[in-house]
């Protein structure tokens, strides 16, 4: 029988590093909560975003590489680094749809509210979305399946509750 999700692995989705794309959801979804729409644009909200998504993602291929290094003794090597920048680049995958929901709102005219609170809900459901796939790969009983929804739920809340809290 096919896997109705896809019987590949997960090292053949987001970038072969699921994990780093889902730290981009949550990470970008952290920043966009915290900004204050009161006081800032859409240019510094998304300019903001970017800059720590992608100091998260040079952070992240830094501590890899450097990790590696302290692993195995090596040299440093350029090609060593851009391949932890690759293989952490689903950082970056992971906040586009928050980041992309953001920008639209901006290009439609829509309020700065209207576009952080879209950017918010694009990863609260993005995060559901990937404990649902996550369950149903494993093909568990459909209340194993609710179990794991429900964690995805309360990620998507958290992110939430970081707006509600600081606002």
């Amino acid at each position: 029988m096919a896997d109705p999700i896809g019987s590949a692995g997960a090292d053949d989705h987001w970038g072969g590093n699921p994990a780093g794309f889902i730290y981009g959801v949550l990470a970008v979804a952290t920043v966009v909560a915290a900004e204050s729409t009161q006081r800032e644009t859409f240019g510094k909200v998304l300019g903001a975003s970017a800059l720590v998504i992608a100091l998260y993602w040079l952070a992240h291929a830094y501590s890899h590489h450097l990790g590696s290094r302290l692993q195995r003794p090596v040299e440093w090597t350029l090609r060593d680094f851009v391949a932890a920048l690759a293989h952490e680049a689903a950082i970056l995958e992971g906040a586009l749809l928050p980041f992309a929901a953001l920008a639209g709102a901006w290009l439609v005219g829509a309020s700065l509210e209207s576009g952080v609170t879209a950017a918010l809900w694009c990863a609260g459901v993005e995060i559901v979305v990937l404990e649902v796939i996550a369950a149903l790969r494993r093909r568990l009983r459909p209340r194993d399946v609710m179990v794991e929804t429900v964690i995805g739920v309360a990620m998507g809340l958290g992110i939430l509750g970081v707006r509600v809290l600081l606002h």
